[in-house]
């Protein structure tokens, strides 16, 4: 799983119970001073179910309660608006959010072989504008996060979802199978007249110039992603000085943090690949390359 996923967690865990509860929780997975989860790495699977069993023995609050609150504050926080701002400033509603994960799920595992995603496909609920048939296939099996992401991107475009799960894994079946419906407050049904948040949520539209700081970051992503190589990779200070060559007017390229930023929003949705899993990894000389498109 993506470090992403474990930060957090941890982030959840401290606004959920408290700044105590977070330390007793990395006491108790072992996790020592100067060893807390990193965005940029990728961590085991076995890591994370450990967690949420520790959460579950020091909170005594219900394991699928746990993933399930999880699941919506994963969507909503302010960590992943940033950082998987590339993916989601370009969709506006919840289903559309969904649609794109699904593609961003693919597109990781080709990113990075160590990433096995789960798999989702989709189908129209007849004569249901607002609906959606979800199938879900894992071998985590962690079907009460995935309906907290659902209710997380309801939250996020100010919808609410009705979701039924029709078949479940951890009951049988070969995949879950979830019947989804968005609504919006107005009552109105998805896509008709709702206001388009711009992939924000709705406090972050509200805040001058954030579409315009949207945009510039979106602009030197583009750029960053046409100036990488597609394989050995390059370092931070050799991808500014390409794209400043390439992209003169691009001001923003002046500044490594922002630089990094950018290429962090390409790492996100699996569109760039680095070397931040290899040993020996420090910011310094880490490399970044294009990874292989889905469907390719």
């Amino acid at each position: 799983m993506h470090g992403l996923i474990f930060v957090t967690w941890e982030k959840y865990l401290a606004e959920r119970f408290g700044s105590s509860l977070l330390n007793d929780y990395r006491h108790a997975i072992g996790e020592g001073i100067g060893a807390a989860p990193l965005v940029s790495r990728v961590y085991s699977d076995e890591q994370m179910l450990a967690g949420v069993a520790a959460a579950h023995r020091l909170t005594r609050v219900d394991v699928d309660t746990l993933l399930r609150e999880f699941g919506r504050y994963f969507i909503v926080n302010g960590l992943t608006s940033r950082l998987c701002a590339y993916l989601l400033n370009d969709v506006h509603s919840a289903r559309e959010l969904l649609l794109a994960m699904s593609r961003a799920h693919e597109q990781m595992a080709y990113a990075d072989e160590s990433v096995t995603p789960p798999l989702f496909q989709y189908a129209a609920m007849p004569d249901e504008p607002s609906g959606l048939y979800m199938t879900y296939d894992s071998p985590r099996q962690l079907c009460p996060l995935l309906i907290g992401s659902i209710e997380g991107a309801a939250t996020r475009y100010g919808e609410q979802a009705v979701v039924r799960e029709e078949s479940c894994m951890r009951h049988g079946a070969s995949a879950c199978v979830f019947a989804i419906r968005f609504i919006h407050p107005s009552g109105t049904p998805y896509g008709a007249s709702a206001p388009a948040l711009g992939g924000s949520s709705p406090s972050d539209s509200q805040i001058p110039g954030q579409q315009e700081r949207w945009d510039a970051q979106r602009r030197l992503a583009d750029a960053v992603y046409l100036i990488l190589p597609d394989e050995d990779g390059v370092t931070l200070n050799e991808a500014q000085s390409r794209v400043q060559a390439r992209f003169p007017d691009i001001e923003e390229a002046a500044r490594p943090f922002i630089l990094l930023e950018a290429i962090n929003h390409l790492v996100h949705v699996g569109w760039v690949a680095t070397s931040a899993n290899e040993p020996g990894d420090a910011l310094g000389i880490r490399r970044y390359w294009r990874a292989p498109r889905a469907g390719n």
